[in-house]
């Protein structure tokens, strides 16, 4: 009953507008997920395993799980943004992916698991006013939208210290950018430009993880590819022009575009039974990126970051404080974002807490301070909090009958 009701309160969750100017790029700001207990931990989880955590970076961890879980998270993100001139504060808040995982075959640790994520996302307002000849006009731009993908596989463990998992991914989402100027006087014309994108495609991700340990100096390694994948997709412009007769102009065409391949590595280390340290290092190929053949000026993008989890008890008699986890990470992150030749680079500081709300419940707050690009081009500091609920229930149990 109670997975019901918490995928019932993330999937009807609301969100509200504002974001970053570099999320004009590309397709967006790349997402990486700061659920659960990764959002204190560096936001990335390669080698991080826990029987009460769903991985949404290593599918091989699933193989993990002892309990059917769901978990859904919400995030809010501020923005403080600056140039040399001026700058703004924008905030907004999101839903930020829902899973669910299922243990199915003890004997090899068999796990199906699916769920709801976003990929990448679209969020900037911009208004420029300027003076020619002595009349005034503005230019604005605004974006909205993002990829999101769903995502469905299993894992297994073919060996006891080794995890293999796959899972599919169907990537979608829609990402509207618009110009539009106006003169503010009836002398000239207001006029603008709308695209609108539909996106859609498949591809997959592989992991392994092997080391499984947890006991003191237990090493876990783990190793995560993801495929290209083909996006299709259904390209609307809209125009408005200074023409009674037909004032709006509309276009539609097909588009291709493909994802690149991505890849990473992780490595997990219990420093003892409650202390455990993490690493990893993320590499994706976006340089080649291009939409119906027409380049779009990107670079490839690294990241590596590091992180510890302490957890003073497990017993279930434990003090409150004692079953909380405590949390700290740091992540650098060269984001795809080339502007005037210039890469624009994250870093940033992490902290997160696991409170225990009842036997198998676990709500989880996280939250992130870091500085994106400079006061060259422009400058964000940005402050994320996230939170999640994660739970599990055991399902499939036999009652025994009374004579």
């Amino acid at each position: 009953m109670k997975l019901k009701v918490l995928l019932s309160l993330f999937l009807f969750s609301i969100s509200f507008a504002g974001g970053s100017i570099y999320s004009r790029f590309g397709i967006g700001t790349l997402r990486f997920s700061n659920a659960d207990k990764i959002g204190g931990l560096g936001s990335l989880g390669i080698a991080v395993f826990d029987p009460t955590y769903i991985n949404r970076y290593n599918p091989a961890l699933w193989s993990q799980l002892t309990r059917v879980r769901v978990s859904g998270s919400y995030i809010y993100e501020g923005t403080s943004t600056q140039d040399k001139f001026k700058s703004t504060f924008l905030t907004a808040g999101n839903f930020d992916g829902v899973f669910f995982a299922m243990p199915f075959w003890k004997k090899y640790a068999f796990t199906f698991a699916m769920g709801i994520m976003p990929f990448s996302r679209v969020n900037y307002n911009v208004k420029k006013d300027s003076i020619i000849s002595d009349r005034y006009f503005s230019v604005s731009y605004k974006g909205d939208g993002g990829i999101s993908s769903f995502v469905f596989g299993f894992s297994f463990k073919p060996a006891n210290k080794l995890s293999v998992g796959l899972r599919g991914e169907y990537y979608f989402g829609t990402i509207t950018n618009s110009w539009e100027t106006n003169f503010g006087t009836t002398e000239f014309f207001y006029s603008s430009i709308k695209r609108e994108r539909d996106y859609g495609g498949l591809g997959f991700t592989i992991g392994v993880a092997y080391g499984l340990g947890v006991e003191k100096n237990s090493l876990t390694f783990g190793f995560v590819f993801s495929s290209p994948a083909n996006l299709k997709g259904v390209s609307t412009l809209e125009y408005t022009i200074p023409v009674a007769t037909e004032p709006k102009i509309s276009e539609t065409s097909q588009f291709n575009a493909q994802l690149p391949y991505r890849a990473g590595l992780g490595v997990s280390y219990f420093v003892s039974q409650r202390v455990q340290f993490s690493s990893d290092i993320y590499y994706q190929n976006w340089k080649k990126f291009k939409i119906d053949g027409d380049s779009l000026n990107l670079t490839d993008v690294f990241r590596i970051g590091a992180g510890v989890e302490i957890l003073p008890s497990r017993e279930v008699i434990a003090g409150f404080f004692d079953k909380t986890s405590y949390r700290f990470g740091i992540f650098y992150n060269k984001a795809y974002f080339k502007v005037e030749n210039k890469t624009i680079n994250e870093v940033f500081l992490t902290i997160g807490f696991g409170f225990p709300v009842s036997f198998d419940t676990r709500l989880n707050v996280s939250a992130e301070y870091g500085i994106r690009g400079d006061l060259d081009i422009v400058r964000d500091r940005i402050l994320r909090i996230s939170f999640s609920v994660n739970t599990g229930e055991i399902w499939f149990v036999k009652q025994k009958l009374e004579d």
